[in-house]
C-alpha cells in the first residue's frame, strides 16, 4: 500500500480506473474495512483517506480527543488490500468556502447544525482532487450519504455514490469509532437501540406512527438513554411520511455515558 501525504502528490498520480474512494477519519473498524473490501471486489484500485475533519465538529464536541490510531489503521488497510492511503496535510480544511447542504435541517442537523456543512465541504474537496469512479459510504450515516448523493447529482459530479449496509457488533450495535469509548458491557447494553427500532419496524402496520414513536422513545429513555431524537420519516427526502411515501426511515440518536450513538432502519412499504 502506498501512503500519500500531500495534496500535490495525490494530484500527480494517474490511478488505474475504475477506482473507489473510501473517506474516513481513521480509528478504523470492520464497518470501514467492509467498504474497502467492496472496493477491492468491484474496482481496480481502492484509495482510503484518513483525515479528522475539524469542520464537522461543533463547539464542545470531541475533535481534540477523537481517537487517533494511525499505525493500527495502516496495518488494517494493508491487510484489507487497500492500494493507496491518503493522509492530507493538517491545513487541508483551511480557506474553503463552506457548502450549504440540502436535508440538513432535520435529524442530526438539529443538534449539530454545522456538522453536515463541514462534511460536505471536505467531501467536495476530496472528490475534486481525487476524481474517483465511486465513493463508498456506510448506511449507518444515512443522512450523510443522502446529502452527499443529492449534492453530487445537483453539481453533476462524475462520481457514483455507493451506500453499503451497516456493519454491527454481535449485540446489534452499529459499528462506530465512538464505540471505543464504551466498555464491552456498555456495547452489549446499547444493543437495545437496534432492538428498539427493529421492533418499531415490525409494528408499523399495527399502530399509528406517532404512537409507535412515543413508545420507542419511552422505552429508550426508561432504559437509561438520553434521547437526541427518534423520528419516522420519508427515506427519500427526510420529510414527513405521506400516502405517497414508498420507503420509511426510522432514525435514532441517543447519548449513553456521554457517547452519542446513531442508528437507523429503512423499511419499504
Amino acid at each position: 500500500m502506498e501512503v500519500i501525504k500531500s495534496t500535490e502528490e495525490i494530484k500527480s498520480i494517474d490511478f488505474d480506473s475504475p477506482f473507489a474512494f473510501v473517506p474516513t477519519m481513521g480509528n478504523l473498524h470492520d464497518g470501514h474495512l467492509s467498504l474497502v473490501k467492496y472496493g477491492k471486489d468491484n474496482f481496480s484500485n481502492v484509495i482510503t483517506s484518513i483525515f479528522i475533519n475539524p469542520l464537522q465538529f461543533g463547539k464542545n464536541e470531541d475533535f481534540s480527543s477523537y481517537p487517533k490510531t494511525i499505525s493500527q489503521d495502516i496495518e488494517l488497510l494493508e491487510n484489507a488490500g487497500c492500494n493507496y492511503l491518503f493522509i492530507p496535510e493538517k491545513n487541508f480544511s483551511e480557506n474553503l468556502k463552506i457548502i450549504e447542504p440540502q436535508f440538513s435541517n432535520v435529524l442530526c442537523g438539529l443538534s449539530r447544525p454545522t456538522h453536515f456543512h463541514g462534511v460536505l465541504t471536505i467531501i467536495d474537496k476530496f472528490l475534486r482532487i481525487i476524481k474517483p469512479t465511486a465513493c463508498l459510504f456506510g448506511l449507518k450515516d444515512y443522512q450523510q450519504q443522502l446529502i452527499i448523493k443529492e449534492f453530487v447529482k445537483r453539481k453533476k459530479i462524475k462520481t457514483d455514490i455507493i451506500s453499503l449496509p451497516t456493519v454491527r457488533e454481535k449485540c446489534g450495535l452499529a459499528m462506530s469509532s465512538r464505540n471505543n469509548y464504551l466498555s464491552d458491557e456498555d456495547k452489549k447494553f446499547c444493543g437495545k437501540i437496534y432492538s428498539c427500532i427493529k421492533n418499531l419496524a415490525a409494528s408499523l402496520k399495527t399502530s399509528s406512527l406517532e404512537v409507535l414513536k412515543t413508545e420507542a422513545i419511552d422505552f429508550l429513555r426508561n432504559s437509561g438513554f438520553e434521547i437526541d431524537y427518534l423520528e419516522i420519516v420519508d427515506a427519500n427526502n427526510l420529510s414527513s411520511v405521506t400516502e405517497n411515501t414508498d420507503k420509511i426511515l426510522i432514525a435514532v440518536a441517543v447519548i449513553y455515558k456521554k457517547v452519542r450513538l446513531i442508528d437507523n432502519l429503512v423499511v419499504s412499504l
